[in-house]
């Protein structure tokens, strides 16, 4: 057994030396940055950089539109994803997992253009609006940007959370849905009643992922805007990625401190939500 578990750590260490040295250190680094201001002549400032932060005007603006693309799209995601696992589930629809994952894997220029020519001025659906005699609408503007990357963002996930939700749905055990239908015909309850409760640690592990992988829309905003887009979609990548080049290494340690810490408290939440219902 010892042996055992020398072998199993000599596996794992070289991750660990890789988390150690490139996530561990310097989080800490930034850590201690946060605290301090000045490059050559540092001092300590104990919370001023955190009051200074939370009175910025860009990182409220930031903050506010990654906290309102969140609270849509990652909820929107799961339910459409949970919604159509039940169905395909079902066999009322099968499609192969490659074409699912998809959307996942094919490069942000690629996709862009992709979108441009879907939702630009000249695009696909702005041409059938012209058709049937409507205005041009700027998908991508200021009033319909947040709404257009929301769609993006759940095209992009929606395979990849298909297939997993559609994974924990085919891995039930057949007995359940015989013994639960000699009851009741109705596969609505069915899917209430014992397929939801029982994969409610998948739900919230499709939660935690689409809420890390809503970060992920950044690329896809800077490819088409760069570092000033509108203030709609002006996200909070977007403020670290422009004090990084600033050279302002206090706010944007300060920035990232808060968004880990909160990430930390939401996830906290999640999983003692679900160690509540798991006692139920």
């Amino acid at each position: 057994m010892k042996r055992r578990k020398w072998y199993g750590l000599m596996f794992v260490l070289p991750s660990l030396l890789g988390v150690g040295l490139f996530y561990l250190i310097p989080f800490i680094l930034s850590f201690y940055y946060t605290f301090t201001q000045g490059v050559s002549e540092v001092k300590f400032v104990g919370l001023d950089n955190f009051t200074d932060l939370l009175q910025n005007p860009a990182f409220r603006l930031a903050a506010k539109n990654t906290l309102v693309f969140m609270s849509i799209g990652v909820p929107l995601l799961t339910l459409v994803a949970l919604f159509l696992s039940l169905l395909m589930s079902g066999k009322l629809y099968s499609f192969p997992r490659w074409a699912m994952l998809s959307p996942i894997i094919v490069p942000v220029a690629s996709a862009l253009m992709g979108w441009s020519a879907i939702f630009g001025e000249g695009g696909i659906v702005n041409t059938i609006i012209g058709f049937l005699g409507g205005g041009q609408v700027d998908f991508f503007g200021e009033v319909n940007g947040m709404g257009t990357f929301i769609l993006i963002f759940l095209i992009k996930n929606l395979g990849y959370m298909i297939v997993i939700f559609t994974s924990s749905i085919s891995a039930l055990s057949r007995e359940y849905r015989e013994v639960f239908l000699l009851d009741s015909k109705s596969e609505i309850k069915y899917a209430f009643k014992v397929v939801i409760p029982l994969i409610s640690p998948i739900i919230f592990f499709v939660v935690i992922l689409s809420v890390i992988n809503s970060f992920q829309i950044f690329r896809e905003i800077y490819g088409l805007y760069g570092d000033y887009p509108p203030n709609t979609l002006y996200m909070l990548q977007h403020f670290m990625n422009n004090n990084f080049f600033k050279l302002n290494y206090q706010r944007l340690s300060t920035a990232a401190f808060i968004i880990v810490l909160s990430l930390s408290v939401l996830i906290s939440i999640f999983l003692k939500y679900q160690n509540k219902s798991f006692d139920k």
